[in-house]
């Protein structure tokens, strides 16, 4: 099993990730206006998008969203998890994260994500094919 330092990637399977409780809003917001089925859908778009820009994002103001297991959120082979995990780690310039700064890492991409992807679906005026298609 791969592991940073003390954290071990199989341990994050079944973790829960969350993010803030105003962020879980717009995710299912989100997530039923772009006709998405599971909750994750948007969430690792977010994420991506987040990821995407240069700075770090701000702290979550708070975690009381509903929870998605990591083995969902970010898919269910090692090397998926692994992926997502480095470029969290890369974009803050964290070689070892500890489990508490990884969480409260994708809790922010997540909350950031969900702010820029919610901005940029305002402009398409509900054409979700169009939106997804522009990402």
């Amino acid at each position: 099993m791969t592991s940073l330092s003390s954290l071990q990637l199989g341990d994050l399977f079944r973790a829960d990730f969350r993010t803030s409780q105003s962020s879980d809003a717009i995710n299912t917001a989100l997530q039923k206006s772009l006709l998405f089925d599971y909750r994750y859908q948007p969430a690792r778009i977010a994420i991506g998008l987040s990821l995407a820009q240069s700075t770090a994002p701000r702290p979550s103001s708070d975690t009381l969203g509903k929870p998605i297991r990591g083995e969902t959120l970010f898919g269910q082979e090692e090397s998926e998890m692994a992926l997502w995990v480095t470029l969290i780690c890369a974009q803050a310039d964290i070689r070892a994260p500890s489990r508490k700064q990884l969480f409260e890492l994708v809790a922010a991409h997540w909350a950031r994500g969900l702010d820029l992807l919610e901005k940029k679906f305002k402009v398409y005026d509900g054409e979700p094919h169009n939106f997804l298609t522009s990402l």
